[in-house]
């Protein structure tokens, strides 16, 4: 899963790169109804490497605008988003059992292209984790509350005006945490409103 991460980190920064090297076009009679839908729904699915094992992960995020004053005038450069999420792994080792449910809130910049959009976050949250698998030792029982920070980049294709398809990378660092770092990826599905 490694070499998946670092293929999508170059092609996240290439991107993004592009992105930032392009000049973007002012056109905006895109937007009919006068601006950025305020909110966006997603739900994901992907996985997660936690100490060498790769399992499932599932997420669930709204984003909410910042700044919504709407200037039609201005081209579009980078939109802010709030995004409250929450995400659940659990672990199918023979040698560790237990679950990780992340409770969480990110900061999140949008970069938006004609048809599509790449995004860099970062985030904090609460992680509800067994014991077995914040320590790598399964004779530990029960289970822990630990922070968390991340760091996510990805991008949205959009297939509508109010409905994507994404893919994302992120990085989690868990306080406590014999290996403390969780890599995601992930694909999804995202709806504006």
């Amino acid at each position: 899963m490694r070499r998946w991460l670092k293929v999508s980190a170059l092609v996240g920064a290439a991107l993004l790169c592009a992105h930032l090297a392009s000049a973007q076009s002012s056109d905006s009679s895109s937007d009919d109804d006068g601006g950025v839908p305020n909110y966006a729904l997603s739900l994901g699915v992907g996985l997660v490497e936690p100490a060498g094992q790769t399992e499932n992960y599932y997420t669930a995020a709204l984003r909410i605008r910042l700044g919504r004053g709407d200037d039609s005038n201005q081209p579009r450069t980078i939109q802010g988003y709030l995004e409250p999420e929450i995400g659940y792994w659990e672990s199918n080792d023979d040698r560790f059992a237990g679950d990780d449910t992340l409770v969480g809130v990110n900061l999140v910049g949008a970069f938006p292209f004609s048809a599509a959009e790449t995004f860099l976050g970062v985030g904090v949250g609460v992680h509800f984790i067994d014991r077995q698998l914040l320590e790598s030792d399964a004779r530990l029982s029960g289970s822990e509350t630990k922070l968390g920070v991340n760091a996510q980049f990805g991008i949205d294709l959009n297939l509508a005006r109010h409905f994507s398809v994404f893919g994302a990378s992120r990085f989690d660092l868990i306080q406590g945490a014999k290996d403390n770092v969780q890599s995601k990826i992930y694909l999804g599905a995202r709806m504006r409103f």
